[in-house]
Parts: structure tokens; sequence; C-alpha cells
């Protein structure tokens, strides 16, 4: 096993395994036998396993009038019947105090009864009614909103979750009785296995999904089994808010839901192991469980339904800029776009456009730096990319994936009722074009961040990125090839080491992916690409390579184009002089002490860019 492989403890495919350990000879067999590296490529991307995306289907809710009784319910809440676990004094103090309440609740199944959370939350928070039927948001001014989870009820948003760590039936089977019945012995008693059998499979499944314990495990798959990112979001509001909690116990509570001990807990909180202890029985009391993994789904449904509870409008607002606050939009052909609204509500909005290798997750540096600046941060996954549903029958190469991506912003501001957006573009130039082409009344000022060439006439190659990058230049019709074998390979150490060996010689850059904070940060943003949404890179990578010329955006004077000095992937002088024949009129800065991760590494210089007068 060589070191890439000890990084995780998984098998590097040969070619991947070859580019990770020497990537230079990998650019020499391209240059010199292209027909072998394809085949090798083949191979490899034929063995690809894909992790399949989930639908969040794990929220029901129901609009209940004055007492309490339902005036319209969505699918989920009658098949549950939830209308049997309605408390009309929950429902009508949070319509009296204009804040959440949340209540634990026992649902009888077959084999015992479970805990589903109700939260009871006023309509005029404005929360977006997910998985309501056409016609209940109408209800909801009138009325007060309930939502309760079906995490425990249903098997398939859980098994999903399981799905997409690869877990075994026999591993999954496990975790479901592990999330619902709170404990490994309780678990095993209900399958009838042994408990070391239970614990033998959990050791497995901790592997594969990376969590440390039991608790941060039910968490994780808990929350992924909502249709969220397993982030780190900030819970602790939450549970002061909703379920009374001081600072200090909501505190413990999130530590010790997320996978901590005791005594991690209180070093990281400077308390006595003793104060911990005693601070988290009375979390447990209050929030009426009985184990740290009880108390991680109840953290992770929080965190879930909090998110549904109006992510920048609500009281529950999202701050914690490692959260995502994902919001479904569907297109008038029943599929839907993912975009995240990181707030604050009022602040004035800016689109941040993601690049063609990640996903809508925003940098936490920038995404601080432009609230700091008072701006409203929306950002969207293009077509086939993260959430985001491809659009049917568009195959690659036969449509332009960028005249899509524009259609989707439209619609999004549409629905949001935003005249015109100013726009971050950390990569995704070519979308940002096709909006200015298709709507230019619609765009306000734009900064381009190290925007891409088209390839061809750059013999800029570093590392296994430059390797990637040489391994189908020319060749469109193995980039949906190579985007398999990638992405069936991808974990976060993987990508750590291939952006050290991509970005050596760009001092910026070197140091930024030494940086945990901004490792994590990306490793986010591309990590849906483990699932197998593969569909909107390999659009817009087979449409760059087979696209003609296109014409100039002239009269673009509120843009500016900033290219990193030290960019490892492209030519800067190349870049910068293409783009100046696209963009006659704006404004171009060449940032000396940057590389390709300027937005990441020189946020306050991208906000300044927005910003400045020009």
């Amino acid at each position: 096993m060589t070191d890439a492989d000890a990084a995780d403890g998984l098998t590097f495919p040969p070619f991947l395994r070859a580019v990770m350990d020497d990537a230079e000879s990998v650019l020499a067999m391209a240059r010199a036998r292209p027909e072998c590296l394809s085949g090798l490529i083949e191979t490899d991307a034929s063995q690809a396993q894909f992790l399949p995306l989930f639908t969040p289907q794990s929220i029901a809710a129901a609009v209940l009038d004055g007492q309490g009784g339902v005036k319209a319910a969505s699918r989920l809440f009658a098949e549950e019947h939830g209308e049997r676990y309605i408390d009309p004094s929950l429902a009508d103090r949070a319509f009296r105090f204009g804040k959440p309440v949340a209540a634990p609740v026992a649902v009888e199944r077959a084999d015992g009864a479970e805990s589903v959370i109700f939260v009871y939350a006023p309509a005029t928070l404005a929360f977006p009614l997910w998985n309501l039927p056409l016609g209940l948001a109408d209800e909801a001014p009138d009325g007060k909103v309930v939502v309760v989870t079906t995490l425990a009820a249903r098997a398939g948003p859980l098994g999903e979750a399981c799905s997409a760590f690869g877990l075994t039936v026999a591993q999954t089977r496990v975790v479901m009785a592990v999330v619902r019945f709170g404990s490994i012995k309780a678990a095993a008693e209900r399958l009838k296995i042994s408990h070391v059998t239970a614990r033998e499979s959990l050791s497995e499944v901790y592997r594969r999904t990376g969590a440390r314990r039991l608790p941060e495990l039910v968490g994780l798959l808990s929350g992924l089994a909502f249709g969220l990112m397993p982030s780190q979001s900030d819970q602790a509001p939450l549970l002061t808010d909703v379920w009374g909690l001081t600072p200090k116990q909501a505190s413990i509570a999130v530590l010790i839901a997320n996978g901590a001990t005791r005594e991690e807990a209180a070093r990281a909180l400077g308390l006595s192991v003793a104060v911990v202890r005693k601070e988290l029985e009375h979390v447990f009391a209050a929030l009426r469980v009985c184990s740290a993994s009880e108390l991680a789904r109840t953290v992770s449904v929080m965190s879930a339904l909090g998110a549904l509870l109006g992510a920048t409008r609500g009281r529950l607002g999202f701050f914690d800029t490692r959260a995502e606050p994902l919001r479904l939009l569907p297109r008038g052909d029943g599929t839907r776009l993912a975009w995240s609204d990181y707030g604050p509500f009022a602040g004035e909005p800016v689109l941040v456009v993601h690049s063609s290798t990640t996903s809508r997750t925003a940098p936490s540096g920038l995404l601080v730096a432009l609230q700091a600046a008072g701006r409203r941060v929306l950002s969207v996954d293009r077509p086939g990319f993260g959430m985001s549903d491809p659009i049917p029958g568009l195959r690659a190469g036969e449509h332009d994936p960028f005249a899509a991506a524009a259609d989707d912003v439209l619609l999004l501001l549409d629905a949001l009722r935003l005249p015109t957006i100013d726009i971050v573009a950390r990569g995704g130039a070519q979308a940002v074009m096709a909006l200015a082409r298709r709507a230019p009344d619609r765009v306000g000022r734009v900064v381009l961040v190290n925007p891409d060439p088209p390839p061809g006439g750059d013999d800029r190659r570093l590392g296994p990125l430059g390797a990637f990058k040489e391994a189908y230049q020319g060749r469109p019709e193995l980039i949906g090839t190579f985007a398999r074998l990638l992405a069936g390979s991808l974990t976060r150490e993987r990508l750590q080491r291939m952006l050290r060996q991509s970005m050596r010689g760009s001092p910026a850059d070197e140091a930024a992916v030494a940086d945990p904070g901004i490792v994590d940060d990306y490793w986010r943003s591309v990590r849906m690409f483990a699932t197998g949404r593969i569909e909107g890179y390999v659009n817009e990578q087979v449409a760059m390579a087979r696209a003609s010329p296109c014409e100039p955006v002239k009269g673009a004077r509120g843009w500016t184009v900033l290219i990193g000095a030290h960019d490892t992937l492209h030519d800067p002088l190349r870049t910068e002089r293409y783009w100046r024949t696209m963009l006659p009129d704006s404004r171009f800065q060449r940032i000396e002490d940057a590389g390709r991760f300027l937005a990441m590494t020189h946020p306050e210089r991208v906000v300044a860019s927005l910003t400045e007068r020009m």
C-alpha cells in the first residue's frame, strides 16, 4: 500500500495511484502514448462505485386553525396520522409568543414506541413550507404550522443516508436500529444479534463514514437523512431558543452530540468534568433523552428543522458560515434547483457563483467578508451540480449548459423578486457571461475571480490536476469517464494530497492547502461529486472543449477581473489576454501575492473590487 492509500485506508485505482505517486510520469505518458492512458482511465472508471444522492423526504407538515385543528396537511403528515399527536396548547403558545416550540412525542409502532419531535411555529416566520401540497402555503397566513419529523418512522431517508456512505445491508440494519432505539444494546436486542456482532458492524461503519463515536455517527446520518450536508452548524441557539437550555448547557449538548466525550467537552469549554456531567443531566431531562446517541439525533433533527424555519428570516437565523441553508426551488418541468440564502435578509444581494469543479457551498472567509460589507449572500447549484437536478433530455455536447444555468438564475431572481443581482464568480465565468447575454439588465456589478480560459494553447501542467487536465485535453469523449473515476474515488484525504501537489510553486496556495479550514471549505464544495452527481461537470467541460469562439460582452464597465499571478492551473498571462478580448470594457487586476485560491485567500480584496467606485 502506498502513502496515498494509507491516508484513508482505501485502495487507489491504478491510474489515480500513478497520478498521486508520480504526476510527471503520467504527464509524459499522456503526451507520448495517449491511447494507453485512455485505456487505463476507462478500466478504472468502469469499476468506480457511486453513492446515490438522496432526496429529502423526512419532513411532514400541516397548517392548524386557532383551536389546533388541521386545516391542511402534507401527504406524509396524513400518512403518519399526525393529527393524533397535536398539542393545541403548544400550538397556541407558539402563535402567542411568536417563536417556535418543540416537544418530543411518543409515537406507537408495532414493535414499540419511538420519540418523534414536533415543532410548532407561527406562519409569520415565513419559513419555506417544504413538502407541503399545492395550495397549503396559501392557508398559512391564517393559521399556525406544525412540523413533524418522520425520520424515525420512515426507513427510506435514513437508508439512503447509509447508502451514501456505501454501508452494507447488515450495517444499515444495525445503524437504523441504533438511531431508532438509542443504543447499541437496544439495537442488538431488537435485531436479535449479539452485542459483539453489533459493535463489529459499527466499527466498519465508523471507518466508512469517518465518525469517531456513536453520537457523532447518529448525528451525521440523521442529518444526512434530512437532505442536509453534515456540516458543523451552530446548533446551540436552537437548543436555547426552542428547548430553553442555558448557553452553557447548549454548548455542552452540541459537543456531546457531535461525538465529544465528557472530558473533551470539559476541556473545550474550560469546565470541570463534574460540571459537564451535572449540566448534561439537565440537558437529558429537558430534551427527554437517555443517552448521548439520542441526544445526537435530537440535535440533528433540530438542526434540520431550524434550517426549515427560515435560515435568515426567522428567529432561528443562520449565522455559522459552515452550515448549509439548503433551499429547493422547482422548475417548470418538475425538477428542482438547489440554492442557499446565507443572509442577512436585509443586506444587498450578491450571488456567489461556483466553479465547474465545486458546488454552491460558499467559502467561509468570502462569506464572512461579504456579510461584513452588508451583503446578503446567495448561491445556487447549476444544473447537474450539487443538489440541483440536471435538465431532463439534455445530453453532454448537445446543448449549452451555461444558458441552462442562466435560466435557473433568472428563475431564482424572479422567485425572490430581485430585479438585479451583483455577482462574485470563483470560476464559472462562462455561466456569468451567458447570464449577461441572456438578461443584461438583470446583472449588476460583477467580479470574476481567476476565470478559466478555453482549453488549448496552455502548456501549464502542475501536479495531479495538471495530469488530469492533460488526460483529456483535446479528447472530450474522455471527460465523462474521467469524472466517474475521480468522483468514485474521492475522499477528503485524497483531495488534500492532490491539492498540495498541484499547488506547488504558489506560496499563497501552498499556505491555503495547509490550512484545515480552507481545505474543509473546499472539501464541502466538492464532496457532492462523490455521490455520482457529475452531470453538471461533464456538461460544462464538454461544452468548453467543443465551444466555438464567443462574441465579446461589450459595455461591461461594472465588471472586474481578478487574476492570481501564481495560478497553477492556467497561465495568468494567457488568461488575461483571452478575457481582455471577451470583456474589452472591464477592469483587470493581477494580484501578485495570490494564486488559484484567490477567493479563499484574499476575500477582502474580492469584496473591495465589488464595492469600489469604478
